[in-house]
Order: structure tokens, then sequence, then C-alpha cells
């Protein structure tokens, strides 16, 4: 066995200057070899006899760190202050006959050291805990001091801390982040939880989330998106205030921070948004969204990372680099939605929605073309509910594919006389992104048609410029497909998002559509003007119609026929109406123009 095996810590302030501040986060860092011993004994003749019996003896290659204390809050205090000690050998009677296990119980209870291994030992057999204390509190041993000859208590030594370890791992894979190190979400729970128990009530949970992590990890590879979050993990742990740092998902992390209000947020933006990651000689400058949630009393850990949660799903929402503190007021906005949801489910099951149609012509001629289908929805009060609102709500709970198959459907066979009877006319829907991303969509379209017993031409597709620029193979696919069948597919709000002009090309859209906010300052705006005159001339180079929507006064209908845009809608020349009063309003459009 080698003599150098066993380093011993002579004195209370030395274990001190080893010890890590108390901090729920894991480093990062190679473990070293080594086995932290407690000794707890108010006999310091317990403390010389124990290191001499222990002199010399081999365990795994492990270094053996002695630390000693006389009574239980001194034990507490080094248990408190040091995450790392593996076993301790404690005496049950010191200060009180029962200081040895009180001090267990908190172990066990406050400090929430469940892997510790405890070896208890007791000059006075008759003070020995009974079985079902032993059982209660994971107690790994007891003898009598006078037991414990050099061969059993090493052998006990071997026992707990081979125990140790075995647990030391298991709580890794449990709470621990394989990649950083750092807490998982298991691990900040647990971290969050002994907080509540402590009582302490001026900290808070901030959640990070990188901005445009999946472009650095695309653009770059994945083993610099790991190096990426390595060292942001490493920047985080070394926040002033910082008490506990976790990685919760591929580029989100939390911060248990000592402190509330507006000085959260100030602290993490100064220390972080002036640095910069340099890996591999490539420099990224720090962004990310953050949600905040501050603690109170009656705030259980899972309610106080769900607020935070929600938060920063707020800030990410605003836009990049934003931070959102959490407010009772989330709460309500989210019952809310989460009731609206389910009462748009039920009433898209009880056909309470409805379409309207909203004429388009040809701006020259005054002809009707087509008409736009917009879905309308009647609560269950009567209340009416605004497109933008529950069109949003259905898009980010997917409720949105079933909504827009069945305007697709509904559409065709109100429209259906219409297109039978009045060649070329047309009726236009809209498709959100997640409808079109379907795999079976032009399966729907064909369906669709094919249940009227029309051709493709009657129908127009308006899709996002966030569709239409997705450079995604199988987005040219469908536009084939589609075209194939004669459906005819227009980009709507043409010019509010950020369009590579030789794609564009490249799908061979059909019609371009002004969004109404260039239309609004056509008249009032030099700069609404040229935005418009650039689409026109766009769509005109390009072989594409062009569409106006949202006309609303006769000197924007008359600029727009002065630069040969070719169709157009909006109030001036009619407003969305149910399929009854279309009819109607095409009889009497029809005897206008022929008058």
């Amino acid at each position: 066995m080698s003599d150098q095996l066993f380093e011993f810590l002579d004195d209370i302030d030395a274990v001190n200057s080893h010890a890590q501040q108390p901090c729920v986060s894991v480093k990062h860092t190679p473990k070293p070899r080594s086995l932290k011993l407690l000794v707890v004994d108010d006999d310091e003749d317990v403390h010389l006899m124990t290191e001499l019996l222990l002199k010399g003896l081999n365990f795994d290659e492990h270094q053996l760190l002695v630390q000693h204390a006389y009574n239980s809050q001194e034990a507490y205090d080094i248990l408190l202050h040091d995450p790392d000690i593996a076993v301790m050998l404690l005496d049950v009677v010191m200060e009180s006959e029962d200081a040895g296990l009180q001090l267990v119980h908190r172990i066990r209870h406050s400090l929430r050291r469940s892997k510790l291994r405890i070896i208890l030992r007791t000059g006075q057999p008759g003070y020995a805990p009974e079985l079902e204390t032993i059982q209660r509190y994971d107690i790994n041993d007891y003898k009598t001091k006078t037991e414990l000859t050099r061969e059993r208590l090493y052998t006990c030594l071997m026992t707990a801390a081979r125990s140790y370890r075995q647990l030391d791992q298991l709580e890794q894979l449990a709470y621990e982040d394989h990649l950083t190190g750092l807490l998982n979400r298991n691990g900040l729970l647990r971290a969050l939880e002994i907080k509540a128990e402590g009582k302490v009530e001026d900290y808070a949970l901030v959640l990070l989330d990188i901005d445009n992590f999946s472009m650095i990890n695309d653009t770059f590879g994945a083993h610099y998106a790991d190096r990426f979050l390595i060292d942001f993990a490493a920047i985080l742990q070394h926040l002033p205030m910082t008490e506990g740092v976790a990685r919760l998902g591929a580029d989100q992390f939390g911060l248990i921070v000592g402190s509330r209000g507006s000085l959260v947020e100030e602290i993490i933006r100064s220390q972080l948004t002036s640095r910069t990651l340099a890996i591999e000689g490539v420099e990224t400058a720090l962004s990310f969204c953050m949600g905040i949630a501050h603690c109170h009393k009656e705030l259980a850990p899972s309610e106080m990372l769900g607020h935070a949660t929600l938060a920063l799903k707020r800030a990410k929402k605003v836009g990049i680099g934003q931070a959102v503190t959490f407010s009772d007021a989330m709460i309500c906005s989210l019952r809310e939605r989460v009731s609206m949801l389910s009462s748009l489910k039920q009433d898209l099951d009880r056909h309470r929605l409805y379409l309207v149609y909203q004429p388009q012509i040809h701006l020259k001629s005054g002809q009707l073309i087509g008409v736009e289908a917009l879905v309308r929805w009647m609560d269950e009060s009567g209340q009416m509910i605004s497109p933008a609102v529950f069109i949003e709500l259905a898009e980010q709970s997917g409720l949105i594919v079933k909504l827009g198959e069945w305007v697709l459907r509904r559409a065709l066979y109100d429209c259906a006389e219409l297109c039978r009877t009045r060649p070329g006319f047309r009726v236009a829907v809209n498709v959100s992104p997640l409808q079109f991303q379907q795999l079976d969509f032009v399966d729907q379209v064909k369906a669709g048609l094919h249940e009227q017993g029309l051709e493709g031409q009657h129908l127009d597709l308006e899709i996002t410029e966030s569709v239409s620029m997705s450079y995604a193979e199988e987005t040219i696919e469908k536009f084939n497909a589609l075209r194939a069948l004669g459906v005819t597919i227009s980009i709507d709000d043409f010019g509010t998002g950020f369009s590579s002009l030789s794609y564009l090309e490249r799908l061979h859209v059909d019609c371009l559509k002004i969004d109404r906010s260039f239309v609004d300052k056509l008249t009032t705006s030099t700069s609404g003007y040229r935005i418009a005159q650039t689409i026109l001339t766009l769509g005109q180079r390009l072989n594409m119609r062009v569409l106006a929507e949202g006309i609303e006064t006769d000197a924007q209908l008359n600029e727009l026929v002065k630069l040969n845009c070719d169709e157009g809608q909006g109030y001036l020349i009619a407003r969305p109406m149910k399929i009854d009063a279309l009819h109607e309003w095409i009889a009497v459009h029809a005897e206008q123009q022929s008058l």
C-alpha cells in the first residue's frame, strides 16, 4: 500500500480555503480523483486516532482528503459549503444525546444530500439508533468506536465510498447535462426546491434562449455549435449573483439569480451583450432573449419554471434580443387563449364559422374576375372574434390545418355555380405555411376541385412570402403539381417580407398582391408610391398579374389605373359579404357595367 495516498488537512481554516462556494450548478471541469471524508466528533483524540488508522491505506488510487468538525453545527456548515464530501464518520452523542441523529436529519432534509454516505459510531453502545432510524435516514453503517479497528474502518470506508461513487454517477445521469456539465431540467427543479425549503425569496429564475442558434449550427456544423454552447455555459457560471446554471434545451439555459427587480436583466445584459465567443477563428456576438420570473412564497418550483417559460415565449415573439418579466396578467391572457382555442375547436366542428367573399375586379374595365374567401367567427355568445386573433391562435396550435382544409372545400362549394356560369371566374383562398407543408396538400386541392366538378383554373391559392421563399425542393414540386392542375398561385402581402427575386422567377408565380399598407400610402407618401410602382414594374417584367388590395378611395383607384395595375379589391369596390349577398351584388354590378 502507498504511503502517499492520503492528504490530511489539519485545521478548519484550511478546509474552508479549499471549499467551493455554495452553488447548485456543476462546473464543466474534470473532477479530481479524490475522496473527501468528514470526521465529526467532539473528542479530539478520536480525530487523531482516525488519521493514524487510515494512514497508508489504498483506495482505488484515489487521494483521501480528511476534514474535521468538532460539533454538529460545525459539520453542517462544512457540508453546506462543500458539496463534494463523500463519506462522514459521525459520533452519535456530542453536545447532546441525539446531536448526531439531528445532524443526519438536517443533512437529508434541509441540505438534500441524499448521496452522502454516513457511518455512525459511538463510544456508548446504549445510544445506538433503532433499526427504523437507520433505515429512515439511509445510514450506511453503525459501529461502536471499539469495533473500528484499522481493518474494519477500512472496510466500512471502502463500502461507503464505492456506494457514493455509484450514486454520484446515477445523479449525474439524472440531474446533469452531458454536454456542458451544467444542471439539466431535473437538476434545476431540484435546486429551486432547495431554495424554496430554505424559505429564501430574494431570487429570480431567468431563462435565456440564444438568438439564431440554428443558423450557427447549420453554417458551422454541430462541432462548432457544441463548442459554442460549452463556452457560453462557462461564461454563465461566472455571472455575478448566479447561484445555479442549467441547460434546458439545445440552446436554452436557466439561471438562478440572487436578486429581484429590473436589476436582474441589467446585470445579465451588462455582462453578456458586449462579449463575443471566438472558436476556431470565428467570432460570434452573444445575442439572446430572456424570460424572467421572480420568486414568492406560494410559488412551487415547477410553477416558477412555467412562468419563466411563458415570459421567454413572449420575449421571442417580440423579436431578437428581447426580455420579458412574468406578470399575473400573462396567466389571465393564457387562460383566455386556452378557452378561446377550445371554443374555436368546438365551433369549427359545429359549423359556427362561416365564409364571406370580397369581389375582385379588373381595374380598367371594372369587370368582375373573382372573389377572395375570408373566414369569420361569431362565438356562442354572439361576439365577433377578429380574424387576426383566431387565425394566429389556430396557427400556433396547429388547428390551422383543419381550418384551412375546411375553408378550401367550403369556398369551392359556395362558388361552384359562379365558376360554372361565369367564364374566367375564380375563387381565391388563403393558405397558411403549416397547411402548405402537409404532405397531402396537393391531394386536398384535387379532392376539393373533384367534389364540385371544377377545373383548376377556377382556384387561386394565396400564399405568403415565407412559404414561397423557403428554398425547399418540395415547395417547387408542389408548385409544379398545382400548376399542372391549372391552379394559379398568388403571393399575398407582397413587399412586407424578404423576397429573393431570382427564386420568385424560378417559381413562376402567377400574381403579386400589393399589401394594403402600401396602397394606403399611395397618394399620401412618396415612398408608398414608389414601392407600389416598383412592385408593378416587377410584375410586368416577370409576366405576372398584380392585384392591389385595400382600395378605399377614388384617388387610390385612379392612381393604380395610371400605373397599369391589373386588378384590385377593397371597400371602395365592395365589402366582404356572405354568398347570398354576393349573388345579389353581382347582379347589380352586372347591370351597372352594362349601362
